[in-house]
């Protein structure tokens, strides 16, 4: 195997970093394949979801009516547990839910609606911040690392950590239902352990929970990721904060056949970073390529990407918010090639 090393042997800049605000905005929407309304409405939802990057964490249910739903029966009872049993009001798709019940029907589906919803609990003051990271297990698991702070007692409530797998896109060759949609987002597959989470503290201080869970046959294992949630199960049911173990795409650029490239891998951009940072890779043909992400002990921290892609030109964004500060390195690999950068992260 070929390797390109380039290693950063000290670091002699020193800059100060603004915080990045903390609070994200859980949307979860109620949906179906043979849903006429869906079909028509979900490519505004998408758009908006899409604009806002990883400040937004989505989570599309699919339910059992108006019609079939292959996504649906692929966990009926987990779905249904959700809609009726926690919800009790959704009786119609679409339906979307902005942070719980204190949105609890964002309809019609508009950007004076969407915006609304998201920049009201946008620009709140998180009570707890929370961070995801996902690992692949050899075999056949997914290990999510959830770390939440707590700055200070929560008021009195009934306070859950959700935890569910999700599956970024699913494409269909022809449409599974009726409303000719194909390609769906953000797939709830999966409450783990189950639906009615995980009790969290309200005393101030760090905890870290750590849940490991198998992949089921059906899913594709590239798109699979987990969510997590902290929701007080009174009132309002008022979803806290979010956190996803999806790496966003921030950028891609398709380079034109003309232009002759190489496989190369960019330094990332800024570096130092807190927390977040961009790291730019080219490719001369289509390839199966993986990027991971490395401590200064060698050990795995995590995999941002690991899928075929077009030749071209592309840029992920890293969130290295669960992580401490310290060097890290990340590993580019593709074919028999690979290449290893180091980038700092100051907190």
């Amino acid at each position: 195997m070929k390797t390109i090393f380039s290693l950063l042997l000290s670091f002699t800049l020193l800059i100060q970093f603004a915080s990045a605000q903390s609070k994200k905005v859980l949307f979860e929407e109620f949906t179906n394949a043979s849903c006429s309304p869906c079909a028509l409405n979900n490519p505004f939802l998408k758009s908006f979801i899409e604009s806002k990057g990883d400040t937004i964490v989505a989570i599309m249910y699919h339910t059992n009516f108006p019609g079939f739903d292959p996504m649906h029966n692929a966990n009926p009872i987990q779905v249904e547990e959700r809609r009726t049993g926690y919800y009790t009001d959704v009786n119609a798709v679409p339906w979307l839910k902005g942070d719980g019940d204190l949105f609890p029907d964002i309809w019609p589906f508009t950007l004076a609606n969407f915006n609304s919803a998201f920049d009201t609990r946008k620009n709140v003051i998180p009570q707890l911040t929370m961070s995801l990271s996902d690992q692949r297990i050899p075999g056949d698991s997914i290990r999510a690392t959830i770390r939440i702070n707590i700055p200070a007692t929560l008021p009195s409530g009934n306070y859950r950590l959700r935890v569910m797998a999700v599956e970024g896109v699913i494409e269909y060759s022809t449409p599974p239902g009726t409303n000719g949609e194909r390609i769906f987002e953000h797939v709830f597959r999966k409450g783990i352990p189950d639906m009615n989470g995980t009790v969290l503290s309200t005393s101030a201080g760090n905890y870290e929970y750590i849940y490991t869970y198998k992949k089921e046959t059906d899913w594709q294992d590239t798109s699979i990721y987990t969510v997590a949630f902290v929701q007080n199960d009174l009132g309002t049911k008022e979803v806290l904060n979010c956190a996803s173990g999806r790496n966003i795409v921030t950028g891609l650029n398709n380079v034109s056949s003309e232009i002759q490239i190489e496989f190369a891998l960019n330094q990332n951009f800024p570096n130092p970073f807190n927390p977040v940072t961009t790291i730019g890779f080219t490719l001369p043909q289509n390839e199966v390529v993986k990027l991971v992400v490395y401590n200064v002990l060698g050990k795995e921290v995590t995999t941002i990407f690991n899928q075929a892609l077009s030749a071209g030109e592309y840029e992920f964004g890293f969130n290295g918010e669960m992580l401490t500060s310290g060097v890290y390195f990340y590993k580019l690999t593709s074919g028999d090639v690979s290449i290893t950068k180091t980038m700092m992260l100051m907190k």
